[in-house]
């Protein structure tokens, strides 16, 4: 055997010179080594972590799900690699590339488990900047748009405005200036109030919900209308849908149903009918809305999620872009059918669970 396999100062000088953290701990997680950037990273002083379990440097709820299986995994001689948020000695966290294995040498009965860590928190960060960087380019691209969107209520504003500074108007074309001119003041706060609302949706709050809670908030938002026509909008028996949760952001995806409601009422007669179901098969919840309103012309399909796309009289045609957003940002998709008989049927497809089954069960 070439005796630098044997060479234990050789060994330690490897551990320390590569650029990643290294843990060993015995068969139950207890911590026999950590090397010097392990430490560092970690905010410990050299050896006080030897003795720990490797737990500590995991957050709870990484305990009870995420941590039990990877060590599963390595006793079983199955190789672990991911993602993993690290708690620091003064509790604060970063993440890391984690890679793992098990070391045993037959002769002497010895058992390792190895840990190894890359600290990619600055990688996160960039991927978090990358993102919002594509968010602003999207909204570079609605410049023209919405630049022509204010530009008109802008030129009937100076142009009636000069208008009532000539003499010798009469007072029938005074009244029908102002109202003119006060009628396109409010066309433009309209404008802002739906662009800050398009522009300022907030970073997804991941949590457990369910259907019902999504219903609820949709017929919180909507409680005017139903209570002056029930009928209008049918929602499911509580008592039929799932509880099987999902994994998003209540307030977001409630806004995003919303806007898709918002845009089927606003299609129907005062007879008009519209239904909103939700289902779960396998790992995706569905939900419907369906409406018999006048439907959607087969040419204007393909633009129906363009921002500013619109066949209705003053309105911005943000909402269904927003709501669009909404869904593709939750890893999700949306469908749009017409439907044979007039109307519109809108699909929500949403994945049950973003995180993956060994963060969420154990394994078996």
């Amino acid at each position: 055997m070439d005796p630098l396999l044997w060479s234990q100062s050789l060994s330690s000088t490897l551990f320390e010179i590569v650029k990643t953290g290294i843990i060993l701990t015995d068969n139950q997680g207890r911590i026999r080594f950590t090397n010097n950037l392990a430490v560092e990273l970690l905010g410990y002083p050299k050896d006080s972590l030897n003795g720990q379990l490797i737990d500590i440097l995991f957050l709870p709820d990484d305990t009870q799900f995420y941590l039990p299986n990877i060590i599963k995994l390595i006793r079983e001689g199955k190789n672990f690699e991911g993602e993993a948020l690290l708690r620091r000695n003064d509790n604060g966290t970063f993440f890391v590339n984690l890679s793992t294995a098990l070391y045993r040498e037959d002769s002497p009965g010895y058992e390792f488990m190895v840990f190894t860590f890359q600290d990619i928190t600055h990688l996160k960060s960039m991927e978090k900047e990358s993102l919002s960087s594509e968010r602003f380019a999207g909204l570079g691209l609605m410049t023209d748009q919405i630049s022509h969107q204010i530009r008109n209520p802008i030129v009937s504003i100076g142009g009636f405005a000069l208008r009532l500074a000539k003499d010798q108007i009469s007072h029938e074309e005074f009244a029908h200036y102002t109202e003119i001119i006060h009628n396109e003041a409010k066309r433009l706060e309209y404008i802002i109030d739906r662009l800050v609302e398009f522009s300022q949706v907030h970073q997804i709050h991941y949590s457990t919900i369910t259907l019902s809670e999504i219903f609820d908030g949709i017929k919180h938002v909507f409680k005017l209308e139903i209570e002056e026509n029930p009928l209008k909008i049918s929602f499911p028996d509580p008592n039929t849908l799932s509880v099987k949760p999902l994994f998003g952001d209540l307030l977001l995806i409630v806004r995003a149903v919303q806007c898709i409601v918002q845009n089927g009422l606003e299609t129907i007669s005062n007879n008009g009918r519209l239904t909103i179901t939700g289902s779960v098969t396998g790992d995706q919840s569905l939900i419907r809305v369906k409406d018999n309103g006048d439907g959607i012309l087969p040419e204007n399909l393909p633009f129906i999620f363009d921002p500013f796309f619109t066949t209705k009289f003053n309105c911005l045609g943000l909402g269904l872009t927003l709501a669009k957003r909404i869904i593709q940002e939750h890893k999700g998709r949306l469908e749009v059918d017409i439907l044979p008989d007039n109307g519109t049927e809108v699909r929500i497809i949403l994945p049950q669970e973003r995180r993956r089954a060994v963060r969420t069960r154990l394994l078996q």
